[in-house]
């Protein structure tokens, strides 16, 4: 094998090996995060109002954003809390205070995404129901 044709099969192995990696990290969330369940229903939710109701695209690029976003931060609040989980098992206020601004991230992206998933979609309803 040529050095170039090795350096492009290494290079798709390292792809191979982060993909690997991205799933088993969505697999621990879905395993061990009831949030993020709760989170993946409610974007399948999105998905299926937002076909029914026909949004567009700009309305689809705020809605699915919201519900990836919070999905990023509640990987990243895992993240922190078993970091925190790692290092120390004991009370400490420093752990509290990384935990808790963990959660506090997803909560507020939660309810960022309830408004402008509301925004969207309530017009949809009224007329749905007007009808």
């Amino acid at each position: 094998m040529k050095m170039n044709e090795q350096k492009e099969v290494g290079l798709v192995r390292n792809a191979l090996n982060k993909c690997k990696y991205t799933m088993q990290g969505l697999k621990y969330c879905f395993r061990n995060e009831s949030s993020f369940v709760l989170v993946a229903f409610c974007g399948c939710l999105i998905i299926i109002l937002g076909i029914c109701f026909d949004i567009s695209f700009l309305e689809w690029v705020f809605s699915f954003g919201s519900m990836a976003l919070i999905m990023i931060i509640e990987l990243l609040n895992t993240a922190i809390e078993a970091t925190v989980d790692m290092v120390t098992q004991e009370y400490n206020e420093y752990a509290k205070i990384a935990k808790d601004c963990g959660s506090a991230a997803t909560g507020l992206m939660s309810i960022l995404s309830i408004v402008v998933n509301l925004i969207i979609f309530i017009p949809y309803i009224i007329k749905f129901i007007i009808k």
